[in-house]
């Protein structure tokens, strides 16, 4: 009796099995063409664009950003630019540790809060992000490369268009005016 029962509960579970097999496509498209893994996808391929040109060095896409910021907007603290990168604190503290551990950035005490500390970008970052210009307009150029000019110019549109519309909704918003 206990082998009936058991022949019974397999072939329950073969056909359970098969049933929701048969629901799910063989063909890893259900995976390849959800809008999430595109995405991570394209920015993993949008890294090693840039950082397999050959003036990178050893600089992220990440600290190339916080480098841009750094330049355009003074006075900026972690948390101040954390909201401007899009990042947590955290990650934005190990960005900064790192690129003032290569001389491109230091903090320091804000004259009017002494607890507060201004990152500033330090003439070795200014070259820095000079020499890295013609990188990131290659590794732009390349990326869009794919694209006809009309294509590129949706692509870039629709991006900003899905990036605009959930950014609020992030972990880490990118907080453009503060």
């Amino acid at each position: 009796m206990k082998t009936k029962k058991g022949t019974a509960t397999t072939e329950r579970a073969r056909e359970a099995a098969s049933a929701t097999s048969d629901s799910i496509p063989p063909s890893l498209d259900v995976l390849y063409k959800r809008p999430g893994f595109m995405l991570r996808r394209a920015h993993q391929i949008s890294v090693s664009l840039f950082m397999l040109q050959p003036d990178a060095g050893a600089i992220t896409t990440t600290q190339y950003g916080v480098l841009v910021i750094l330049r355009a907007c003074e006075g900026l603290d972690q948390i101040g630019l954390a909201k401007k990168v899009g990042l947590d604190r955290s990650t934005t503290g190990l960005v900064v540790k790192k690129l003032e551990k290569s001389g491109y950035v230091v903090r320091i005490a804000d004259a009017e809060d002494l607890r507060r500390k201004v990152i500033v970008l330090t003439a070795k970052g200014e070259r820095k992000l000079e020499s890295l210009k013609d990188v990131a307009a290659r590794s732009q150029e390349l990326a869009l490369s794919v694209f006809t000019p009309p294509e590129a110019k949706q692509f870039l549109s629709l991006l900003s268009k899905f990036v605009e519309h959930f950014n609020k909704t992030t972990r880490a918003p990118i907080i453009k005016d503060e």
